[in-house]
């Protein structure tokens, strides 16, 4: 990592692929532990140097790249099982908000695969996520331009570099890109959970519209939540923990 690896977001950008079980080399994956759908999520990585996220924009492709040009792969793989409604807490009533009830996403464990390069030339090393859960409403992209949160995808984790949080979107061709940002341990966002950090995007970046559609700022890392510093949250946007 560089020194001011903190202040930088680290963009993957790859695409999401539903694994058929007869494909899968991988027997003791921790979708055949979990009975989940095992899904892989391969592309590259760039870091953009922003302590302000609003400052990053979508990283560039040519145009018959598969992948954005960057000299760091990633290549994890995990698997995805949806919540229902019988997991619902009674406290919950996230179900009217913006994004609906956080318990009806799938949450995938993507620590499996081969992980993500890490270094430059010869010091290039393979590394992987302690924990890293994406959150996603859907695993297909399904063209849904008039319910933009249907498309937006989240990751919470912690690796040897400390805790992180993840926001951006499934895009057309199944392409998730979603931007990294590392956070201090004494963070307030170190607490946060799921739904945490859903309404805290959410609140700046989500806009519902007169004929109920809401529309969401692409890309959905440009809000105050994925800054270097959670006291550019807002007070409207800080949650307390009880």
């Amino acid at each position: 990592m560089t020194d001011n690896w903190k202040e930088t977001l680290f963009v993957w950008d790859g695409i999401l692929s539903i694994v058929d079980k007869d494909e899968s080399k991988d027997d003791s994956s921790s979708a055949s532990a979990t009975g989940g759908v095992a899904i892989n999520w391969e592309g590259t990585w760039v870091g953009c140097v922003a302590a302000d996220a609003t400052q990053v924009e979508t990283p560039k492709r040519g145009a018959f790249d598969e992948y954005v040009s960057s000299d760091h792969k990633f290549n994890v793989m995990g698997s995805a099982v949806q919540g229902s409604n019988d997991e619902k807490e009674e406290k919950n009533d996230s179900g009217t908000a913006i994004g609906g009830d956080a318990s009806l996403l799938y949450v995938a464990n993507m620590t499996d695969g081969i992980g993500y390069d890490l270094g430059d030339g010869s010091e290039k090393k393979n590394h992987k996520d302690t924990i890293h859960n994406m959150y996603l409403s859907t695993l297909r992209w399904k063209g849904n331009l008039r319910d933009q949160v249907e498309n937006v995808v989240f990751a919470m984790g912690e690796n040897e570099f400390g805790p992180f949080i993840s926001v951006g979107w499934l895009r057309v061709g199944n392409r998730v890109t979603l931007a990294r940002r590392y956070i201090d341990e004494d963070d307030e966002r170190v607490k946060w959970e799921i739904d945490d950090l859903r309404k805290a995007v959410f609140d700046q970046n989500a806009t519902v519209v007169e004929d109920g559609r809401v529309q969401i700022t692409i890309p959905p890392w440009q809000c105050a939540a994925m800054h270097v510093n959670a006291s550019h949250l807002s007070k409207r946007q800080k949650i307390t923990k009880n």
